[in-house]
């Protein structure tokens, strides 16, 4: 009890200002805490200018870094992201290949559950136009992105000059305790004694009165004097608010100067003093890199082909050993490619199925991009010709530096079109990096999302603005020859030499229509030659038709060739494919031309005439068409006898 009183006595002459606590130390204590504010309040505003002129600076540079090394940066990481998506198909395709070597099936999808159709899990839109985590390794970020917010911790109010703050509270009080306010005279008495005070503190500049008593009037309390504890007290609470805000603020700067950004300013300055720019260097060093990127998009495109060519190998084995195997009362033998998302089935060649919606949209894509970005439709087109040439591509396409090659051939009139590894990088819809059965082999790479695709792009290909970037394509297919008559290399020009009677394919100059190679193809046709259809189709060559006792005969050969095609040029064809190929014993001057009005002169063109005919002369070895028909088709049939 008598330490309770005597603390009791303390406490009242603390409160009274006299005893060991008087006016001298409270002033003391109230000074020292006024002096420990304005400390932190000069540390705050110190540490925010430190942090806005660092910000501005590193902004700066990153805007300057970006302007310098951005697009190589953006170039180098799509780059990556087709070599990350090229090494995920060719995993794929390796171990789908060891699946099937030790007899696995893809797992079924569980009961109840709709399975993805094969286009869909096949359809990589995300990687084709999203980034992915690492593809900015060494790129600065802004310091405070604008827009963007700081970290919580970094979000500190404004720090206000004291006489901004002393105005600002003076004027709350002022409009919560203004006399005018009062609703009687015993109010209004009250009100007036208290703004009395407050403009008393106002004119004494006395900041810490104001904000205690509008502490006291938010709290609901009576705002009288201010107690030398209570401003005590207040300032301590400021003084622990701002040491606070230093200390995130501190921590804010040193986030600042262990960003990359900040390491990359500082390392260009050192490289600034000893005479060198660190962003040239950056961009030339980045250069090298892209040029990488870019071979490696190429060099994994080609080995994607031999990871296609292992999944067929082992597909036949498989089937092989199913055979072996004898009967299992399956009506035919399981196709272990049949159940997976990572080969779809390819486009039949002479599968005509209705075109669907999809196939549809893309015609009109087709026809609408020919004009804005031909090299687009070019590389949908290459993709559809590559299918439809069946389970042996053209020679042109047998790798991915045949791809390269054909690629830029094709676009050269396209200045602004990029190379083949760069378009990898922004497929145009309809297109996807993958693999699809092509008979009995698999072929990887470029292709179509689905095979019901080809429907629309064969519509595409039937108005002229697609059907001459078709022939533009087409062209480039060829393999490269040198004209011993012209003497220029480039592409060779397919055409089948004639076709009705017999068949024989031929390799012409496309400069000057000279026959460079003359072959016959046996059993189902593949690769270029399947491409014939295409080619005259689309006009890149041309045919004359002439009917020998009721069968019509093709002779196809370039444009210009057919405009000038004289009747004597065309019975020396005649004679020279057929005549003397199977050694008939007629001369071509033994042949007579008519058309619908009857023979045709030696020098008469005939390239634009219909209905032509061929008919020995009368007094010739063989008497007739029909005759003549009769001995060519049995010299034909030979051929084909073992």
């Amino acid at each position: 009890m008598p330490d309770d009183r005597a603390l009791s006595v303390r406490r009242a002459l603390a409160r009274s200002g006299a005893g060991p606590s008087g006016p001298r130390e409270e002033a003391a204590r109230a000074e020292g805490a006024e002096a420990r504010l304005r400390a932190a309040v000069e540390a705050v505003s110190a540490l925010d200018l430190e942090i806005e002129a660092l910000s501005a600076e590193l902004d700066d540079f990153a805007r300057r870094y970006e302007r310098a090394v951005g697009v190589e940066h953006a170039e180098l990481a799509e780059a990556e992201r087709v070599v990350r998506r090229l090494r995920s198909l060719e995993e794929a395709l390796l171990g789908l290949a060891a699946r099937v070597r030790a007899g696995e099936r893809e797992p079924r999808p569980a009961t109840g559950r709709r399975r993805a159709t094969r286009s869909s899990a096949r359809r990589p839109t995300a990687w084709r136009h999203a980034g992915e985590p690492g593809e900015d390794r060494g790129r600065p970020e802004p310091a405070r992105p604008g827009g963007e917010a700081a970290p919580a911790e970094a979000q500190q109010p404004e720090v206000e000059p004291q006489a901004v703050r002393l105005k600002r509270v003076y004027r709350r009080l002022a409009r919560l305790l203004h006399p005018d306010l009062a609703q009687d005279d015993s109010e209004r008495a009250r009100l007036g004694d208290l703004m009395a005070r407050v403009n008393a503190a106002y004119a004494k500049g006395d900041l810490t009165a104001l904000e205690v008593m509008a502490e006291k009037l938010g709290a609901g309390d009576p705002p009288g004097d201010v107690s030398p504890a209570e401003r005590v007290a207040h300032l301590e609470r400021r003084t622990a608010t701002m040491e606070r805000f230093a200390a995130s603020l501190t921590r804010e700067r040193d986030r600042l100067r262990r960003s990359d950004t900040y390491r990359l300013r500082v390392e260009a300055t050192r490289r600034a003093g000893e005479g060198g720019d660190l962003l040239e260097e950056t961009r030339a060093e980045l250069a090298e890199e892209i040029a990488a990127a870019w071979a490696d998009v190429l060099a994994r495109l080609g080995r994607l082909s031999r990871a296609a060519r292992d999944v067929a190998r082992a597909r036949t084995e498989a089937m092989a050993e199913i055979q072996r195997r004898g009967p299992t009362g399956a009506r035919r033998a399981f196709d272990p490619l049949r159940e997976n998302d990572i080969v779809r089935a390819g486009a039949q060649r002479l599968d005509r199925r209705r075109a669907t919606t999809a196939a549809r949209d893309l015609a009109r894509r087709l026809e609408e991009q020919a004009a804005k970005a031909p090299w687009d439709v070019a590389l949908i087109v290459l993709a559809f010709l590559a299918e439809d040439a069946g389970a042996r591509p053209p020679e042109a396409l047998a790798g991915a530096e045949g791809w390269a090659a054909a690629w830029d051939r094709m676009r050269e009139e396209w200045p602004e079109s990029p190379d083949l590894a760069r378009m990898l990088a922004r497929l145009p819809r309809g297109l996807a990096l993958g693999a699809r059965t092509q008979g009995e082999d698999v072929q990887a790479g470029v292709q179509l999302e689905d095979a019901e695709l080809a429907a629309g792009v064969r519509i595409a290909l039937e108005g002229e603005a697609v059907a001459g970037i078709g022939r533009r394509v087409l062209a480039a297919l060829g393999p490269t020859e040198t004209c011993p008559s012209c003497r220029e290399r480039g592409p060779a020009r397919h055409l089948l030499r004639t076709r009705g009677l017999d068949e024989r394919h031929g390799l012409a100059c496309a400069s000057c229509g000279t026959i460079l190679r003359s072959y016959w193809r046996y059993g189902e046709v593949d690769g270029l030659e399947a491409l014939a259809e295409h080619a005259l189709r689309l006009g890149l060559v041309a045919e004359v038709t002439a009917d020998l006792g009721g069968t019509s005969i093709g002779f196809q050969m370039l444009p210009p060739e057919r405009e000038s095609l004289t009747a004597a040029q065309l019975r020396r064809r005649f004679g020279e494919l057929y005549l003397a190929a199977y050694e008939i014993g007629l001369e071509p001057a033994e042949i007579r031309v008519e058309g619908p009005a009857g023979p045709v002169g030696p020098s008469a063109r005939v390239g634009a005439l219909e209905d032509l005919r061929f008919a020995p002369e009368s007094g010739s070895a063989v008497p007739n068409a029909e005759e003549l028909l009769e001995l060519l088709r049995a010299r034909i049939e030979r051929r084909f006898r073992p």
